[in-house]
């Protein structure tokens, strides 16, 4: 079943709307941030310009990943087409995650994006693999990536009536 494209795009003001009162409220809030960090002391027009560098970078790896995804011809395998797409949305989230190792600082979110990295680079080389099998090549393992309730490999219940 396919969805009409409609030709409307989502609507980005809200979002623009909420970076931009981000940012002020950063700006504004610079040397209160500071006393509870010492270890990161700036100024606040220091923490602007990385701010903007960040939101510019986001913005890039996003149009990116759109771009990539969009640039896709559909094969008439909604296995392929699905594993196609997948990939560069999964290159999104790993270029993500490195700009918030770059630009973040909150230690729970950064170990979060060093295991969004790890999990994502498995998974897209696990992707590309299988794309390679499904357009007609050799499967080395029958039966193996992507199983039914499992992520990589095969389910607990199919190991178990082996």
């Amino acid at each position: 079943m396919s969805v009409p494209d409609t030709g409307a795009r989502p609507d980005k003001g809200g979002f623009m709307r909420f970076i931009v009162l981000f940012s002020a409220f950063i700006i504004l809030h610079g040397s209160v941030w500071a006393e509870d960090h010492p270890q990161q002391k700036q100024a606040p027009e220091k923490q602007a310009a990385e701010i903007t560098r960040f939101m510019n970078q986001m913005d890039d790896g996003m149009k990116k990943m759109t771009a990539d995804m969009q640039a896709l011809a559909y094969s008439g395998n909604p296995d392929v087409d699905f594993l196609a797409m997948m990939i560069p949305h999964h290159e999104g989230a790993v270029e993500m995650a490195r700009l918030v190792l770059i630009y973040g600082r909150d230690p729970l979110v950064r170990k979060l994006a060093e295991g969004i990295i790890a999990g994502q680079q498995v998974e897209i080389e696990s992707m590309k693999r299988r794309i390679m099998i499904l357009r007609g090549r050799h499967d080395p393992e029958p039966g193996g990536f992507p199983a039914l309730g499992g992520t990589r490999g095969q389910a607990d219940a199919d190991k178990e009536k082996k």
